[in-house]
């Protein structure tokens, strides 16, 4: 069961989130559709393209709902630092506290932050991988590889202005 609410984001932008209601069947495991389905409806509200959080989720956990490999403290199937969680948490006005939908929503909604901030997707990425952009010839071969997992040209369109060349 989801409710409707109103939330006051970025830029004064009022957006339309559906916020997952504590319920004693959120407790069971969910399955891999029902997941990316739910993941699809939070990005439709927030204006991020779907395949590009699948893309994320694929490639930080395969879509799996884990702790960060490594032992730090990244949680979800887009693996939330802590820190992360708890301010969009708060900002967002999630209730129900650290569930695999609350983790989805605050990482939809903090790529959106970063597309806002940055203009481009591929930077968003970057930043919510690493916390802030930099420029590709300063990656390292791990931040070649999982920016590398993704075609760009889905997300981050150049648009080509033609000048007229006929005179009036």
């Amino acid at each position: 069961m989801y409710m409707l609410k109103f939330y006051k984001i970025t830029h004064s932008i009022t957006i339309l989130l559906f916020v997952s209601q504590i319920t004693s069947a959120q407790s069971k495991p969910k399955t891999r559709e029902q997941i990316l389905s739910f993941s699809d409806s939070v990005c439709r509200e927030a204006g991020v393209p779907e395949g590009l959080i699948r893309d994320i989720g694929n490639n930080e956990t395969g879509w799996r709902f884990i702790r960060d490999f490594s032992g730090g403290t990244a949680h979800g199937d887009l693996q939330i630092v802590d820190n992360t969680f708890k301010h969009w948490y708060k900002k967002l006005g999630l209730k129900g506290g650290k569930t695999r939908e609350n983790y989805l929503i605050v990482g939809i909604f903090y790529i959106k932050h970063l597309y806002d901030y940055y203009g481009s997707w591929k930077k968003a990425r970057y930043a919510y991988a690493r916390g802030h952009w930099k420029e590709p010839s300063k990656w390292t071969q791990l931040e070649k590889k999982f920016m590398g997992k993704i075609d760009w040209t889905k997300y981050d369109t150049v648009k080509v202005i033609k000048k007229d060349t006929v005179s009036p």
